[in-house]
């Protein structure tokens, strides 16, 4: 719908030749004719189709140990880039899509990069004796 036409809309509602119902419906039936959200929604499950096929195996670890004693350990599986992914509503996943943001694309290159990382991803120690280490184990 072009702005002249909505205007063309509001200005028929001003004058009082439609009642506000009628505006919001002609405004509606508009944009639904110009706008249409399906293909992308569809577009959007065949790109969580096409992820659901692809494992993703390692995970992505981050080691702190501190010279005081306090350590701690977090471990996310990789997998848990899929499910977070399949928890997006199909609507959220094609506007996703539509701001040309490539899901399908992000996983693989996060496997391709797991597969290919032979060192840390950060690895420090400092002059107190802390350590911080992230990395993927695979």
């Amino acid at each position: 719908m072009t702005s002249q036409e909505k205007l063309n809309i509001l200005k028929m509602l001003e004058e009082k030749k439609i009642t506000t119902e009628q505006a919001a419906s002609l405004l509606t039936a508009v944009d639904g004719v110009t706008s249409k959200p399906e293909p992308a929604v569809q577009k959007a499950e065949v790109v969580v189709s096409n992820i659901k096929d692809r494992k993703l195996k390692g995970k992505f670890k981050v080691e702190v140990k501190s010279a005081d004693g306090d350590n701690v350990m977090i471990t996310l599986p990789l997998m848990l880039a899929k499910l977070a992914i399949n928890m997006v509503p199909a609507k959220k996943l094609a506007d996703i899509n539509q701001e040309g943001v490539d899901l399908e694309n992000i996983i693989n290159n996060i496997q391709d990069f797991a597969d290919n990382l032979d060192d840390d991803i950060v690895n420090i120690t400092s002059a107190d004796g802390d350590h911080v280490r992230i990395y993927i184990e695979k």
